[in-house]
């Protein structure tokens, strides 16, 4: 009682004198307000300051908690009962707080407490980060950064970061190319330094011949019906193509015969592109004839490839293959014109080919049948995964991993996810073959739930080697260590988990039921809380029996009185923490540190 006493004694002490300085400092100021401007009313008073900040916890809650939270200028506060009654209805005033902030008219504690959840003040600074992660992961997916201008980024997609779902990330690029003289020199830097492509115009060019080349492999012939779209889910397309209408580009390409560039023209004629296609037929690409020495070039260049690639098993030439004019590339064979490859192997099948040379290219396994080759390819990569990880849940994102002895070399470098995602959209297209082949190796057609089965995969490795599923926003798989699968190298663990925790309301049952059986933790600050932060402090309480906690206090290393949980833990930058930001605490954590006696 005595103690109680003197510490409300000493309060009322602190408060007084408080209140004189703040006086003093009243009248000093007003004393200089004849040099000074006057000060500029702020525009929200104290209460409703407050009513702003619990609209923003609650978005923050409804999204899951996330580590930064951004409100559009549009959003409209929902009639509900989780935001303030005075304010439903009404466009959430998120720019004039910001100037607010900016000018320092806002209360330091809804700042501080702002800041606690991760408010965005700076909105451009914000939106900038989230294009350079975006053209960063698309550079990490695509090789380039080709991005035409109706590309968004897929909605569900765990390839992607769940914070750029839907990002209209075409429509930025159109952007940041149209205000390229305006840009401030360190973002042209950042863009100059990724290969950001600056000429839409090329852009496109680069595209569509990427599209006509594309064709051509496929159909040996570049005769395009005007109402041709590339479709989606053919692994033989590049998924960025999917949807092109490569046939009206065809028919401008026609229209546009006097206007393309002489080398652009060039290029073109070496495709073989047709400028003039008969209205009423369209006729068969002419028989695929090759003269003796034609041929002998193609054997030659096929053994030179044979020799020069570290394995025996075949030898593969793309459909267009041009000789490299250096070394260690014979000079004999620098003045080779581009080779026709898929029109050498029509001849074959035409029988037009010289036996000899046939039967030279057959000793080195020479590949007749591109599609046949890289349906071959792909079925031996999905066993040697399967003989590896004893299942076929492979990540959208897998590549064969470089110089590895366990994967033939020729597989090196193999897009095996992107192979895996493709299949899984064309199972009514495969022949009944194929099917049955995928079938009888376990293949999983169902995306949704493979994702789900290596996601719980990669939750099971981090338990067992951490001991708990108590992870972090920020844990990315690392790629050292030897105690995670290599499928697992990279993935961004923590994000998959911040994104279940955010879907607990509609996830299966029985997946919620597997999470729960292995201790997922679905509200980790709560856990914070209560099994690290709240023990500390009762356990020094236990033992010092006082809560007068030095800032520098660490809790000592090994000692018994300790649960081993907690050593090493800096309590006393704990407690500091706590008191700065208390003000947004909910009334039921306040209760426990009042009851333990620590002063706020």
């Amino acid at each position: 009682m005595l103690a109680a006493v003197c510490r409300r004694g000493q309060r009322q002490s602190v408060l007084r004198t408080t209140s004189w300085l703040q006086a003093s400092s009243r009248a000093l100021l007003s004393s200089e307000a004849t040099t000074a401007k006057p000060m500029i009313k702020p525009l929200y008073s104290i209460e409703k300051q407050k009513q702003l900040l619990q609209v923003v916890q609650a978005v923050h809650k409804e999204s899951g908690r996330p580590k930064v939270i951004s409100i559009k200028t549009l959003f409209r506060i929902p009639s509900s009962d989780k935001y303030p009654l005075a304010l439903q209805g009404i466009r959430f005033p998120v720019s004039e707080l910001r100037k607010e902030k900016r000018e320092g008219r806002l209360d330091p504690d809804i700042v501080a407490a702002l800041d606690a959840i991760g408010f965005v003040w700076n909105a451009d600074q914000f939106q900038w980060s989230q294009t350079q992660l975006a053209l960063t992961k698309y550079k990490e997916l695509h090789g380039n950064l080709l991005i035409q201008s109706h590309f968004n980024v897929p909605k569900d997609d765990p390839v992607w970061p769940t914070e750029l779902w839907s990002k209209k990330l075409g429509v930025v690029v159109a952007r940041i190319r149209a205000h390229k003289t305006t840009l401030p020199p360190e973002k042209k830097q950042w863009l100059d330094s990724t290969g950001f492509v600056w000429d839409a115009a090329e852009l496109h060019w680069k595209s569509n011949l990427a599209a006509l080349e594309t064709f051509k492999a496929i159909h040996d012939h570049l005769l395009v019906p005007s109402e041709f779209v590339v479709p989606a889910d053919d692994p033989q397309w590049p998924v960025e193509m999917w949807g092109l209408k490569l046939g009206k580009l065809i028919s401008r390409l026609r229209s546009t015969t006097t206007s393309l560039p002489p080398h652009r023209l060039d290029v073109l004629n070496s495709l073989g592109f047709v400028w003039r296609v008969n209205a009423r037929v369209v006729h068969r690409s002419p028989p695929a004839n090759f003269s003796l020495k034609e041929q002998q070039h193609i054997l030659q260049v096929a053994r030179f490839q044979l020799s020069q690639q570290r394995h025996t098993k075949f030898v593969y030439l793309p459909g267009r293959f041009r000789v490299p004019d250096q070394a260690p590339w014979p000079l004999h064979l620098h003045k080779v014109k581009p080779l026709d490859v898929s029109l050498f192997r029509r001849a074959k099948i035409q029988g037009s080919l010289e036996p000899s040379i046939v039967q030279a290219l057959d000793a080195m396994h020479f590949v007749w049948n591109g599609l046949e080759h890289q349906w071959s390819l792909n079925m031996e990569a999905l066993g040697i995964y399967k003989a590896q990880y004893q299942d076929l849940l492979i990540p959208v994102d897998f590549v064969v991993p470089q110089e590895d002895p366990q994967w033939p070399v020729y597989l090196w470098g193999k897009k095996l996810g992107m192979v895996v995602h493709n299949l899984r959209g064309r199972e009514a297209k495969l022949m009944p073959e194929r099917r049955q082949a995928l079938y009888a190796m376990g293949f999983e057609w169902d995306a949704n739930q493979a994702q789900w089965q290596l996601n719980l995969a990669a939750l099971k490795t981090f338990k067992q080697v951490y001991g708990h599923v108590k992870i972090l926003r920020e844990f990315v798989v690392p790629s050292e260590g030897g105690y995670w699968p290599s499928r697992f190298w990279g993935f961004r663990l923590g994000t998959y988990v911040n994104s279940l925790r955010m879907r607990v309301d509609t996830l299966p049952s029985e997946q919620r039921h597997a999470l729960d059986e292995m201790g997922f933790v679905w509200k980790p600050l709560v856990d914070q809380w209560n099994n690290r932060n709240l023990l500390a402090l009762k356990t020094y309480k236990r033992i010092y029996c006082h809560m007068k906690i030095p800032m520098n206090f660490v809790v000592p290393d090994q000692d018994p009185k300790w649960p081993p949980q907690l050593w090493n833990m800096k309590l006393g930058q704990l407690v500091a923490n706590i008191q700065d930001r208390h003000h947004g605490y909910p009334a039921s954590r306040l209760d426990q540190l009042h009851q333990l006696g620590l002063v706020l």
